[in-house]
């Protein structure tokens, strides 16, 4: 299907999309492909090794049955399990059932304090509106959700999939920065 034939090339558009989204953070189009692509990715892996692994499903505990399979998927990640309402909301113009996605302003600095035009330009981003906690809203951007999504699934094909290679995007991602040695 358009030159994607198993599920490491559309794990590799995930990546793909998720660099293009951390590029441009007030990008829908951006946002809504990764967050489609997330989610359906699951179908590509069901299909094409682990409807016909018995072996793999009875070392994760999964019937033949796709339901199953994205239950077990719901199960391990609370972020991927995300992945359905926000894809299906925005495919059929429906708001998500559970956190929703919005643009967020940030406006422009104090200039007094810096004395830079630089800091008089605000910006616009996606951001994961989780409601209020303690009364003060709680958000956070939305390139953490889909990070947490995108790593989700690079240890997903890691631990259970035949596939030994890996794309890697553009974004460096949170849990592959160096560390200090001491």
């Amino acid at each position: 299907m358009f030159g994607i034939a198993n599920p490491v090339q559309f794990y590799a558009k995930l990546v793909q999309e998720f660099d293009d989204f951390c590029e441009n953070p007030s990008s829908a189009r951006h946002a809504m492909n990764f967050v489609i692509t997330a989610y359906h990715l699951h179908e590509w892996i069901w299909k094409d090794f682990l409807k016909n692994d018995a072996a793999k499903r009875k070392e994760l505990g999964i019937a033949k049955d796709i339901r199953a399979f994205r239950d077990w998927l719901d199960s391990r990640s609370i972020w991927y399990a995300q992945m359905q309402p926000l894809a299906n909301g925005s495919k059929h113009f429906q708001p998500a059932n559970g956190p929703q996605i919005r643009m967020h302003q940030v406006g422009s600095l104090n200039t007094f304090a810096f004395n830079e035009v630089a800091y008089n330009e605000g910006y616009s981003h996606f951001v994961v509106d989780m409601g209020l906690q303690e009364g003060l809203p709680n958000i956070a951007p939305a390139a953490m959700l889909f990070e947490a999504v995108l790593r989700f699934w690079r240890d997903f094909f890691r631990a259970h999939s035949p596939y030994n290679e890996l794309p890697k995007g553009r974004t460096i991602l949170s849990d592959e920065w160096p560390t200090i040695q001491p």
